[in-house]
């Protein structure tokens, strides 16, 4: 009898051998499909954009599944905008950003090229090296603007949502090394996390970034200033691998904190940030529970003759918020200072002092950020 299928197929399997075979193919589908969802994708998905993300599935005796990789295409999308940063620093010398706008502003990191003994860009496809000059930068959010003159049309990465992030989300770290892209691909681990970088030879200069994004992907020195990006290829974070005692820490800075800084720069070519005059440590809501303290920022000093003082805020209050704006672990103080609010303007604190809360009344002054 001839074989329908092909004289090439095998005969049919007993009844009775069937049974573990189909278990097996079952585990094995149940554990890609749990991968595709794992990784943000499921196949209902990938087959309403089959247009755009073709794939072919098959359910005989070895399932294959192959799509497009989307990680793959947003480095694509996004390579062209991601610059290398030659600083010159001994040990220190690359680093990376990316391009705010066609006639070449740009992104770092504050200490890709604090004490820099030259400062040149390498784009993407071009290894030739052009000047850039420092605009402007803040120590405090790790942040720099950068500017190569006379360059056009340049190709440029865009602000996507922060609010819209979750863990378990998955985002594209892109680096530049002489022009060869560095990409490290994840998801976000957790939000919100207050992360301190300390200095090796100098505790006093450490630094305490309230409010970044952790993720799975990997971050090395040279990919430090790059962006980290959401699936839709939108900035929503810069990368920052940071010297620390116990190694190098990564993490991103989110856009939220810096934002309104880097637009800032690239508009009047200098930062002036509104100015408090007190020194401060955040109560994340993790404290909160542990202290029975509410969430803020509790006033560890007050400068004299500072807005704060001026207002009659003490050492020991919590301040809650500023005006109508709650402070919380996504909107901690120096965020909501930066982004909301401007030098010169009177704004409302509410404090927590001694079980009570309070409100004063102060008028803000006007600084550039301090390193240490």
């Amino acid at each position: 009898m001839s074989d329908p299928e092909g004289a090439g197929s095998p005969p049919e399997a007993p009844a009775g051998s069937r049974r573990p075979s189909a278990v097996v193919a079952m585990v094995v589908i149940a554990v890609i499909v749990s991968g595709a969802v794992s990784a943000g994708v499921t196949l209902a998905v990938l087959r309403l954009n089959s247009r755009t993300n073709p794939q072919t599935v098959d359910l005989g005796s070895n399932v294959r599944i192959t799509e497009n990789n989307a990680i793959i295409e947003v480095a694509d999308k996004a390579a062209p905008g991601v610059v290398t940063i030659v600083t010159g620093q001994p040990g220190h010398g690359l680093g990376s950003g990316y391009l705010l706008t066609t006639d070449g502003y740009m992104v770092t990191n504050a200490h890709v090229v604090a004490n820099a003994t030259v400062l040149t860009v390498i784009f993407a496809g071009d290894p030739t090296r052009h000047d850039a000059r420092l605009v402007d930068s803040d120590c405090q959010t790790d942040i720099a603007v950068l500017k190569v003159d006379g360059v056009a049309n340049m190709p440029t990465l865009a602000f996507g949502d922060v609010s819209a992030l979750r863990p378990g989300v998955s985002v594209v770290a892109i680096g530049s090394s002489f022009g060869q892209r560095a990409v490290g691909a994840g998801i976000v681990s957790s939000l919100h996390r207050a992360i301190t970088v300390g200095d090796p030879v100098a505790p006093a200069a450490d630094r305490t970034f309230a409010d970044t994004i952790q993720t799975t992907a990997e971050v090395d020195p040279v990919s430090s200033g790059g962006p980290l990006l959401n699936i839709a290829g939108q900035v929503i974070g810069v990368n920052v691998a940071a010297d620390s005692p116990g190694g190098v820490l990564t993490f991103a800075v989110s856009v939220a904190d810096v934002r309104a800084e880097v637009e800032q720069i690239v508009r009047d070519g200098k930062l002036v940030l509104p100015y408090l005059g007190i020194t401060s440590g955040n109560i994340t809501s993790q404290d909160a529970a542990l202290q029975a303290s509410p969430v803020g920022a509790t006033v560890t000093a007050v400068a004299v003759g500072g807005p704060a003082e001026s207002a009659g805020v003490k050492s020991g209050d919590v301040i809650t918020a500023v005006d109508e704006v709650k402070l919380d672990d996504a909107h901690p103080l120096a965020q909501a200072l930066d982004n909301q609010f401007r030098p010169g303007q009177r704004v409302t604190l509410t404090l927590f002092r001694q079980g009570a809360t309070t409100q004063v009344q102060a008028t803000l002054g006007s600084q550039h950020p301090t390193c240490g």
